[in-house]
């Protein structure tokens, strides 16, 4: 069996296990916390990731999991972006799970720069959008993370909008690295008409795709010293257009 071949019995694998909310939340303190920790071996801390994703990214296997500021598509590490940096936000007064993870959900952007307290780059294309959802994963101390679905309208396909804050001295030095594994590949990098750097990624076809198919891109930056992802099947000059629109 080829290594192509396993890849996707993985990735088709993975896409179909469910976590319950107990799991997920000690799988995300565990990496969030162990990130280059030597009684974390990277091996451990991948297969972590793996179990990970469906909580960290809400998709499948290749969409990316999240472990220590580092981009890379299947290990291979792409342009370093600006770096990321200690934010101060309003704690969340929520009560944690076991595992001290807090998780709260909104349905309206503009509320999460009112609940946190910071100002959060936004697309004028998400204005008056009723049919986002979203939700904010913290554990109030090293890390807070913003997913959200809907973010943009689309024609065919949605674009989604993920967001990584670093909040504590201690995750900065452990680092928050993102790999997007199995059907992903590099698609370029370029400056922004805002000056930040952004790297381009794009699922690969598997040669059953209709004519009209469109790859799913992912666009990453960092402005601010905030991580700021965006998913979704449209072009690439449309995406680029989305990221400059970002303010």
């Amino acid at each position: 069996m080829t290594n192509t071949n396993t890849k996707a019995i993985i990735d088709e694998d993975l896409h179909s296990l469910v976590f319950n909310e107990a799991l997920k939340s000690r799988v995300r303190n565990r990496v969030m916390q162990h990130s280059e920790s030597e009684v974390f071996p990277v091996l451990l801390r991948r297969v972590a990731a793996c179990f990970a994703i469906l909580m960290l990214c809400g998709t499948t296997a290749y969409a990316g999991y999240y472990i220590f500021s580092a981009i890379a598509v299947n290990d291979e590490v792409l342009p370093a972006l600006d770096e990321m940096e200690v934010v101060e936000v309003n704690s969340l007064n929520v009560k944690a799970d076991e595992y001290g993870v807090i998780k709260i959900a909104f349905n309206d952007y503009d509320d999460v720069s009112r609940i946190l307290g910071i100002n959060l780059l936004n697309a004028d294309l998400s204005d008056n959008n009723t049919c986002m959802s979203g939700n904010i994963t913290t554990n109030n101390k090293d890390y807070l993370m913003i997913n959200v679905d809907n973010y943009i309208p689309g024609d065919s396909s949605p674009i989604s909008l993920s967001v990584d804050i670093i909040l504590s001295e201690e995750q900065k030095q452990n680092g928050w690295e993102t790999d997007y594994l199995g059907l992903y590949k590099f698609a370029g990098n370029y400056i922004s008409e805002q000056g930040y750097r952004v790297n381009l990624v794009e699922d690969t076809a598997d040669g059953n795709e209709a004519e009209n198919y469109i790859s799913e891109k992912c666009a990453v930056f960092v402005a601010d010293g905030i991580r700021y992802t965006l998913r979704g099947r449209v072009s690439t000059e449309e995406m680029k257009n989305i990221v400059d629109s970002m303010n």
